[in-house]
């Protein structure tokens, strides 16, 4: 575990297109001081903090002055994998590229930059008292507990069904960072007809034909689709500003519902303690 905040130790730059755009972006990662991670667009700095999440249609995105940045999630789950607690993330479009739809690439980019520690703390958030948000037949809730303690389920349509996975050691499960967004197959005209999707190929997300995967290359873990669905909430989950410690358990979760459960835990103080 982390003690204190940290930053890049080093510039370094990723390049891309975006998922639902299909521009192309470039990001330039800088050491910053200040605690948090703030994407820079424009010259207006947006806090990736989630009372500044405007949008979570397939993905988290992040406003402010007017300015937007989307698809902040898997990038964000590289900053918690990585133990980066501060930095500046420059960007010339408004969505965080696709790369290879894990967050596997931003995080070998860290990792190589290297890390620098302050004296700082206050990196840690202690759930005190349990939250819980529903929509229909989804929720998520989060207990109190020393260490932060995953357990998600999915469910769709076969070939996928019900899948459920336990993560006990986040920090080390490093299977998660490598798993890939997904889609169903009948899934993706409707996207598109939203103007979406214009970046999403094979070579950047998992695809659900009627029987089985369509990538050559199948899957990459036998429970990649439910490990991606965690990648996301702990890219959602780091837009609290902190490491957060509890249990969360949720069922067919996804950003909305991610964001409105750290609205709701910081809308009382009692539910949460800092150090």
């Amino acid at each position: 575990m982390i003690k204190r905040q940290t930053t890049i130790n080093r510039v370094f730059k990723l390049s891309g297109i975006g998922l639902h755009s299909g521009h192309p972006v470039n990001l330039e990662f800088l050491p910053r001081r200040e605690q948090g991670i703030v994407f820079v667009m424009q010259g207006v700095h947006i806090p990736a903090r989630y009372d500044h999440v405007s949008d979570t249609r397939l993905s988290t995105l992040i406003t402010e002055g007017g300015i937007s940045i989307s698809t902040i999630e898997h990038l964000m789950a590289a900053f918690y994998y990585a133990g980066i607690t501060n930095c500046l993330v420059y960007i010339d479009g408004p969505e965080v590229p696709i790369l290879d739809g894990s967050a596997w690439e931003f995080y070998q980019g860290m990792w190589k930059a290297g890390v620098y520690e302050f004296t700082e703390e206050q990196v840690y958030l202690k759930v005190m008292q349990p939250v819980e948000v529903r929509q229909g037949d989804a929720w998520i809730r989060i207990r109190p507990l020393n260490t932060l303690d995953i357990t998600m389920t999915i469910e769709f349509r076969q070939p996928v069904g019900m899948q459920r996975r336990r993560v006990t050691d986040v920090e080390n499960t490093f299977s998660i960072l490598n798993s890939r967004t997904f889609t169903m197959q009948e899934e993706i005209e409707a996207i598109k007809k939203m103007g979406l999707a214009k970046g999403g190929s094979l070579d950047n997300a998992v695809v659900i034909g009627e029987d089985d995967v369509l990538n050559p290359q199948g899957l990459r873990y036998r429970k990649e689709l439910v490990n991606h669905k965690i990648l996301d909430l702990i890219g959602d989950l780091y837009t609290s500003g902190y490491r957060i410690l509890g249990k969360v358990e949720a069922h067919k979760s996804g950003h909305q519902l991610n964001n409105q459960l750290l609205r709701k835990l910081f809308s009382d103080p009692a539910s949460y303690q800092i150090y």
